[in-house]
């Protein structure tokens, strides 16, 4: 499991595609009236505490425009947010990263295929914090057997300076080829300092 995170994490970051970029993203310094869905917090090294938020949350599945039955579509809705408390935290810098824990009974042949894609990209600054190339990363195919099992793959990933932000996201399209029956998607926030420390909160799984 941890091989394979690590083999996907690679594999995204050598496929990044700067072209391709979240809808509707914008960054601010903290969403009024937010529902939180989720939240995790640690204290690194330098006593700061580094907190990542998940906001707003919402997958709807679709039908698969290619028609195959063994792909699962869907779009992304909602807010991820980072928050630094403590000594000198508007001079924190790190790592934003929106992902995704895909569940499924079984694989068709042992593979799966994930691809990410959005048509526009809004960035909007306001204080607190700053971002900069946040853009979801290419397709990747990953070799999993034939299930069931549950693979972690990042999304999209940027940098992030000061002591609290959010990008808030419309429309942002994944899909993944090859699973046969339900599909769980849990999504998650990580927030990961220029020092490697680093955080992640789960939301809950949404099923198709």
């Amino acid at each position: 499991m941890r091989e394979t995170t690590r083999r996907a994490r690679g594999m995204f970051r050598t496929l990044t595609v700067a072209t391709a970029v979240a809808v509707g993203l914008t960054l601010g310094n903290g969403p009024a009236s937010a529902e939180i869905d989720s939240t995790a917090h640690i204290v690194d090294g330098d006593g700061l505490t580094i907190e990542a938020i998940q906001e707003d949350t919402r997958i709807e599945f679709v039908p698969p425009l290619d028609g195959n039955p063994l792909t699962r579509e869907w779009f992304h809705n909602g807010t991820a947010a980072f928050k630094i408390s403590g000594e000198d935290a508007d001079e924190f810098e790190g790592e934003i990263t929106v992902g995704y824990q895909v569940g499924y009974p079984a694989s068709f042949d042992g593979k799966l295929t994930f691809a990410w894609s959005t048509p526009g990209l809004e960035i909007d600054f306001d204080g607190g914090g700053t971002i900069d190339s946040l853009i979801p990363q290419a397709g990747v195919e990953l070799e999993v057997g034939f299930g069931p099992g549950l693979e972690t793959v990042e999304a999209a990933t940027g940098e992030i300076s000061g002591d609290e932000g959010f990008i808030r996201m419309h429309g942002f399209h994944g899909t993944v080829t090859g699973v046969v029956g339900p599909t769980n998607i849990r999504p998650f926030v990580t927030v990961t300092s220029a020092n490697g420390d680093s955080v992640t909160t789960y939301g809950k799984p949404w099923t198709l």
